[in-house]
This record gives C-alpha cells, structure tokens and sequence, in this order.
C-alpha cells in the first residue's frame, strides 16, 4: 500500500473503512462542494472508493486519505493532479471540521510537494483556492507557495461564478 508520513501523519490510499468519515465531512458545504455536488449517499461515496481503488491498483496515487498518524481516523484527503508532459501538477485538498486548525493540510501539502518534486520530477507544482477562503491561501503560503494572481470567475459552483487564488510553487525554490 502506498503512503507518505510525515510527523503527525499518513498520506494513504483511501480505504472502504473511510466510507463512514468521508460521507459524514459532507456535511460542510465546502467540502460537499468539492465532490461534483457531493455524495448524497453511502453508496455515492463507496462507488468513489471503488474508482480509487481501481486507480491504486494501476499505479496511479493521485487522490490520497490525510489520516491522523496515532488513530488512522481519516482527515481529510489531498489530491495531485500531474500533466506530465509540463511537469507540472495541481493540488487539491480539503480537511474536514473536527480536525481543521491544527497544521494537518500545511504539513500534508509540503509532504506532497516534497514528493512531487523528489520522486515524480517535476519542475511546479500549484495550487488554487476560493477567493472566500483566505486559511486556505495561509496553508499554502505556510507550504512554501508564492501567490501567483487572482483567477476571476475560475470556479462554477452550483451555476455561479466564483474567483480563485492562484499559488505556486517551482524546483528551484526549493533547493
């Protein structure tokens, strides 16, 4: 099974046992959001799982369970979209309510970005947030990221436009 530790966690395949804790952090509408509208069910978030795991059994990583390191309660997740051909990839994450305000998505986005540049060799790695969410902007500035712009409009939730926080980071930044 594939994950990435860091002192106070572990990055991992999402498991079945996670079905329970993924569809209860549907409950913030942030983090509802971020599902194509969510899961409206149990069985919407075991039919997710079931994609993943037949993602793992490829090779492919790309959305990882933050799961505490002491308890393997489930955090939240972290996604890395990678286009090879640019060497580049996108972050995305969420952590759910209980578990927010302690560090977990500052320390889960640097092991990712750690890993991105180390094993997956690429040159940047970036990531966006909601205009409306400014501790989000704090994690990835708190991970080494430069705020790059404003995206306008970037997002469409439930047929409105939002904008979006654009920040990156490249290799040599972190030589």
């Amino acid at each position: 099974m594939f994950a990435l530790t860091t002192p106070r966690l572990v990055l991992r395949e999402v498991k079945k046992t996670d079905a329970g804790q993924l569809f209860a952090s549907m409950a913030c509408p942030e983090v509802y959001s971020m599902h194509s509208n969510g899961f409206r069910n149990i069985a919407d978030v075991r039919r997710y799982i079931a994609v993943l795991e037949k993602e793992y059994k490829s090779g492919k990583h790309r959305t990882l369970a933050i799961a505490e390191k002491a308890t393997d309660a489930l955090c939240g997740t972290i996604t890395i979209d990678v286009h090879k051909v640019f060497l580049r990839a996108e972050l995305g994450y969420w952590i759910a309510i209980p578990h927010r305000n302690q560090g977990y998505a500052t320390e889960a986005v640097g092991a990712v970005i750690g890993y991105g540049f180390a094993a997956l060799g690429l040159r940047r790695i970036q990531a966006t947030h909601s205009a409306g969410n400014p501790a989000s902007g704090r994690v990835l500035e708190k991970a080494g990221m430069a705020y790059e712009g404003t995206l306008r409009q970037y997002n469409a939730l439930d047929g409105r436009g939002s904008d979006a926080k654009m920040y990156a980071i490249v290799k040599p930044d972190r030589i």
